[in-house]
């Protein structure tokens, strides 16, 4: 259907449906492409026009923006499922083919996968939650207008789900229903590529602490790390051969830190990381050996999982010339 997140809720509730929500773009040909591959599979789509309220949102259409900013959409398409009441069911695609959604349970995304291009300190469960406070917050402003009950019940859920993590959403939700000084205390986030789009301007005029990369989630205050240097040049790498290179950190909490995964998205990577628990104030390296292949300036980013998804994760960076 067409119109407002507001207006496709307001339809599920009466229609006793579930939503279903492709977050897209009007110039995304991969939107186009999964929005065919539905139509083409019969079982998927008589459950999605039995059982949901389907919903294209394109995401540089002002009016349609809103839901990218409730789930922090990274990239295009994302497909989202929401009960009536605004709680996120389940996001992300199936390990299969087919786009089989007679079980919910079954799509999902990789909880490291998540983290990289999220970027939030939380598990997908927790991530869950997040959007469906937020969700739930939204559809009570929109739809209580000016009343002070409704207002302040969308304010309590806003402010609840910073509690589970902070995102500019959320910082946006709970100063413009509790007004200034509501979320002074907190850091100005950093932004994503994606998220300089979807959330242009919207914090602008907002009174935040200065950008602290450290202090910007809540995580675990008795444990984290820091790498000396988060990004290396490797200057010039002539094409075919193999730079070798480390990343030193140090365990600056009070507890043993273990790393669960080091990681790059292509194979030009090899990365080693520390089996072992790091302990407090011990230093350790990530390894790794890139191997130049297509010619031209590079910047690979490499992305460090604590095992626990409360901590943040860690990117540092390669950046260099393949000849």
């Amino acid at each position: 259907m067409d119109g407002t997140i507001e207006e496709v809720f307001a339809k599920a509730k009466k229609e006793n449906k579930n939503v279903f929500i492709i977050i897209g773009n009007s110039e995304c040909g991969n939107c186009s492409g999964f929005r065919k591959m539905l139509d083409s599979q019969s079982r998927t789509a008589r459950i999605l026009e039995r059982d949901y309220i389907c919903y294209n949102a394109d995401a540089s259409d002002n009016r349609q923006k809103d839901i990218a900013r409730i789930t922090k959409c990274p990239s295009y398409p994302f497909p989202y499922f929401f009960d009536k009441e605004g709680n996120l069911l389940a996001f992300g695609f199936p390990k299969s083919k087919e786009y089989d959604i007679r079980d919910l349970d079954r799509i999902g995304i990789d909880e490291y996968i998540f983290r990289e291009i999220f970027r939030l300190p939380i598990s997908t469960q927790r991530y869950k939650q997040l959007v469906s406070l937020n969700m739930q917050a939204f559809l009570l402003m929109k739809g209580g207008g000016e009343r002070r009950g409704a207002r302040d019940s969308a304010y309590q859920l806003a402010r609840r789900s910073l509690d589970i993590a902070v995102y500019p959403y959320n910082i946006y939700l709970s100063h413009t229903l509790g007004g200034p000084g509501t979320v002074t205390q907190l850091m100005r986030p950093v932004y994503t590529p994606s998220d300089k789009s979807t959330y242009k301007g919207m914090l602008d005029t907002i009174p935040l602490q200065e950008n602290n990369l450290a202090g910007q989630y809540k995580g675990s205050d008795s444990t984290a790390f820091v790498f000396n240097k988060s990004n290396q040049d490797c200057g010039v790498i002539k094409q075919g051969t193999d730079y070798t290179f480390s990343f030193e950190f140090t365990n600056t909490g009070k507890k043993d830190l273990q790393i669960a995964k080091a990681d790059h998205p292509c194979t030009c990577i090899e990365l080693q990381w520390p089996r072992d628990p790091v302990k407090p104030g011990a230093t350790n390296v990530i390894k790794g050996v890139f191997h130049a292949g297509e010619k031209g300036k590079f910047k690979k980013e490499i992305y460090v999982h604590p095992a626990s998804p409360d901590i943040p994760m860690k990117i540092v960076t390669l950046t260099g010339i393949v000849s």
